[in-house]
């Protein structure tokens, strides 16, 4: 993987207040690989796993990919403000669609982006 994953990882799991060994339960993995991870120390992760640690944290797995691509790349964090409305939508979209509450995706959008 890369140090600036780890890093991200790192800055992502602190922001909720957990702990290594909440963040590892919850992506399903062991506490000794997210603690690898975090320290950019694994070569690689599969893509069930990040897939894991995305939904878990509410953010596109597509996020994480300018942190392994190319380490001369800038990279910018997201926001306060765009991790909570990621994790808004993703919020949403898994009511709506496997718990059938809520309006529409887009109507909750546009009142979302009203405010």
């Amino acid at each position: 993987m890369s140090e600036r994953l780890g890093t991200e990882l790192r800055r992502l799991r602190k922001k909720k207040g957990l702990t290594l060994e909440e963040a590892a339960s919850a992506a399903g993995i062991t506490l000794q690989y997210m603690s690898l991870l975090e320290k950019g120390l694994r070569k690689s992760a599969s893509f069930e796993i990040m897939t894991n640690i995305s939904k878990f944290y509410g953010i596109p797995l597509d996020y994480f990919a300018q942190f392994i691509d190319d380490e001369q790349n800038e990279v910018r964090n997201l926001s306060e403000t765009e991790l909570e409305i990621w994790s808004a939508i993703n919020n949403k979209v898994t009511d709506e669609i496997y718990y059938k509450k809520g309006d529409l995706l887009a109507d909750w959008l546009r009142s979302f982006f009203r405010k």
